[in-house]
C-alpha cells in the first residue's frame, strides 16, 4: 500500500487558515489562472424515506402524510452533493457502502452532482443499504428520524488506502511534484476511528509541508457518541447541532459556545445552528461571535438537510470564495433556508448569488 506519510509520524498543531483565498478574489469571484479547490468529506450513507406530515402524530393513531419521498440520504453526503454544484469546487466524498449493485442508487445524486465517490469502500455481503425513515412536520418544522444499518463503519485502514489513492488521482501522481491535493476536508464526528483519520490527515499534511492550506472540519450532532469528545481538540472549524447542545444542557447556543470552547483547538471557529432562529459562530483566538438570523422564506417546504446546507455554505464561503466569517455565516443561513424552499438540494447553487 502506498503512503504519503508513516503513521508513526507526530503531526502538530496548526493556527486556523481559511483556503478559500486560492480560487477566489476578495470579493469572493473566481480569480484567473486558478485550480479548483479539493474539498473531501467523509460521512455515513442512507437511502431515506420521508413522509412529509402536516404535524408530528399521536401516540397510536393514524395519520396520512402529504407527500412521501424517498432519496440518498446522509449528512456528509447531502453536503457533497451541494459542494460538487460549485464549479470552483472538485468534491470527492468517501463512505462505508453496501455492494455495488445496491449503491447505485445512493451514488447517482452525487454523481450527477460532479462529486467523484472513487474512494468509498464496498461491502459485497450488504445486499440493502441502510435506511432511515424521517417524519417531517410541516407546523413546526422539526423532523424525526428512526435508522438502521448493518454496515460496518470505516475502519482506519481503509481510509489510509482510499485517502492516499485520493491524494493521487487529485495532487498528481508524483510523488515529488505533488500539489496540495485537498484544502478542506470534513469528518462527521462519529468517534474514535475519525479520530485516528484526523490524525493520519495531520501526519500526511505536515510532512509534505501543506498543512498551512488545510482547513479540517468535524460536525457534532449527537452528544452522546463515544469518543466523540476526543474530536474537539482536532478540527479547525466546528459544526454543533442544537441537538448537540441540548444534550449537554444549553438552551442559548452563545452560551454553548462560549463554554465548549475551552474545550477545543485555540484557533478553532466555532458554529451552531438553532434552526428558525439561525446560527451563531466563535472565532477562538480572536474572542469575536458573529451572529446571523435565518433567511426569508416565502414557504417551507422540506427543512429535512437544512443542516447539512448550512455546513456546505461554510465550506464554500470560508473555503472556496474567500469571505470573511460574518459574511460567511450570513451566507450559508441563507442558504439552508433557500433549501427549505425547496424539495431535495437539485439546482441549489443555481440561484442568484446571495
Amino acid at each position: 500500500m502506498f503512503k504519503l506519510h508513516s503513521k508513526g509520524s507526530s503531526a502538530t498543531s496548526s493556527t486556523t487558515s481559511f483556503s478559500g483565498g486560492s480560487g477566489s478574489s476578495s470579493n469572493g469571484q473566481p480569480s484567473s489562472n486558478q485550480g479548483r479547490n479539493g474539498i473531501f468529506l467523509v460521512g455515513a450513507t442512507y437511502l431515506d424515506t420521508i413522509m412529509h406530515v402536516s404535524s408530528f402524530p399521536h401516540e397510536d393513531t393514524k395519520l396520512r402524510a402529504e407527500r412521501v419521498e424517498q432519496r440518498r440520504g446522509g449528512n456528509a453526503a447531502n453536503t457533497a452533493e451541494i459542494l460538487g454544484q460549485e464549479p470552483r469546487a472538485k468534491v470527492w466524498y468517501m463512505s462505508s457502502m453496501p455492494s455495488p449493485a445496491a449503491s447505485k442508487v445512493l451514488l447517482r445524486s452525487l454523481e450527477e452532482s460532479n462529486v467523484k465517490t472513487d474512494a468509498c469502500v464496498f461491502h459485497s455481503s450488504q445486499l440493502a443499504p441502510p435506511q432511515a425513515y424521517i417524519m417531517s412536520a410541516l407546523d413546526t418544522g422539526t423532523r424525526t428520524i428512526i435508522s438502521h444499518s448493518t454496515l460496518p463503519d470505516l475502519t482506519l485502514d481503509e481510509f489510509v488506502k482510499k485517502f492516499d489513492a485520493a491524494c493521487l488521482r487529485s495532487g498528481g501522481s508524483d510523488l515529488f511534484a505533488m500539489q496540495c491535493p485537498f484544502q478542506w476536508i470534513h469528518f462527521e464526528g462519529r468517534g474514535l476511528e475519525v479520530y485516528k483519520m484526523i490524525d493520519y490527515v495531520e501526519s500526511v499534511y505536515v510532512g509534505q509541508g501543506w498543512r498551512q492550506k488545510l482547513t479540517i472540519s468535524v460536525e457534532f450532532e449527537k452528544g452522546d457518541r463515544p469518543g466523540i469528545k476526543n474530536l474537539l481538540q482536532q478540527a479547525d472549524v466546528c459544526f454543533f447541532s442544537k441537538l448537540y447542545a441540548e444534550t449537554l444542557g444549553f438552551d442559548r447556543p452563545e452560551d454553548f459556545l462560549a463554554s465548549i470552547g475551552d474545550y477545543c483547538k485555540p484557533t478553532a471557529t466555532l458554529f451552531c445552528c438553532w434552526g428558525a432562529m439561525g446560527a451563531v459562530g466563535l472565532h477562538l483566538e480572536s474572542g469575536t461571535r458573529f451572529n446571523s438570523s435565518a433567511g426569508k422564506a416565502d414557504m417551507i417546504v422540506d427543512t429535512v438537510g437544512a443542516g447539512d446546507t448550512f455546513i456546505a455554505g461554510i465550506i464554500l464561503a470560508l473555503g472556496v470564495r474567500g469571505y470573511d466569517i460574518g459574511r460567511g455565516l450570513r451566507y450559508a443561513c441563507e442558504l439552508a433556508t433557500l433549501k427549505c424552499s425547496q424539495y431535495g438540494f437539485k439546482r441549489l447553487l443555481k440561484a442568484p448569488d446571495l
